[in-house]
């Protein structure tokens, strides 16, 4: 009932990092609040298709509890949060790189079913960023947080665009917003897609990367 109360932001709960009490309706203390910020520098290193891309912190502490919470205790709230706290950092990015288009990795159809919501949209509501739905995604393959080099090279074959946008992106600059930078894969994936139906520049914003060796 507790968990329930305080996803439904009834009750202030404790912080889902630290356990200590949270900050009403914020689902961390002030603490672990402080410590979502970005991290410099960062080594950044070639992914294809990317023309470039913009990394805001590392995926470790609060930002990584954050994250987990959002995508697997179903929390569209805590993602909103999350966006107003990243929120100038991507439109700075937004301002260097001048996108026609901002969009995002599409869930499966099974992890939509399940979550409720893809956490990315609701990041971006938060952050007060206006997006397209541009890929689409087939297939009801797992979670790839686990999946080795091999297979997320298969599984992100699974991501496609969507056909009412083929004939709509013929010189545009997209950038696409993800939350986690793990392999490239994911990203090489939709950036090919993207430049294979005529876009001129692809760019790209990450919430996080696995190690400072992103």
């Amino acid at each position: 009932m507790r968990a329930l109360l305080r996803f439904l932001s009834l009750s202030l709960g404790q912080c889902i990092h630290c356990e200590r009490t949270a900050l009403k309706n914020h689902f961390l203390c002030s603490d672990c609040l402080e410590q979502i910020k970005p991290v410099h520098p960062i080594e950044y290193r070639h992914i294809p298709y990317l023309f470039s891309y913009r990394v805001f912190s590392i995926y470790e502490g609060p930002l990584r509890s954050a994250i987990l919470h959002i995508k697997f205790q179903n929390n569209p709230f805590l993602a909103r949060r999350l966006g107003t706290i990243i929120g100038s950092y991507l439109w700075e990015y937004i301002h260097e790189t001048k996108p026609d288009l901002i969009t995002f990795p599409e869930l499966n159809l099974r992890r939509l079913w399940f979550r409720g919501f893809n956490q990315m949209e609701e990041i971006l509501k938060g952050a007060g960023v206006p997006y397209q739905r541009i890929f689409k995604r087939k297939g009801f393959d797992p979670p790839m947080a686990n999946m080795k080099r091999e297979k997320r090279k298969k599984a992100v074959l699974s991501h496609t665009l969507r056909q009412e946008w083929i004939d709509l992106l013929e010189g545009t600059k997209v950038l696409v917003v993800d939350d986690i930078l793990t392999t490239g894969e994911t990203i090489s994936r939709l950036c090919e897609l993207l430049l294979s139906v005529g876009a001129r520049e692809t760019y790209a914003f990450f919430l996080a990367s696995e190690s400072q060796t992103a």
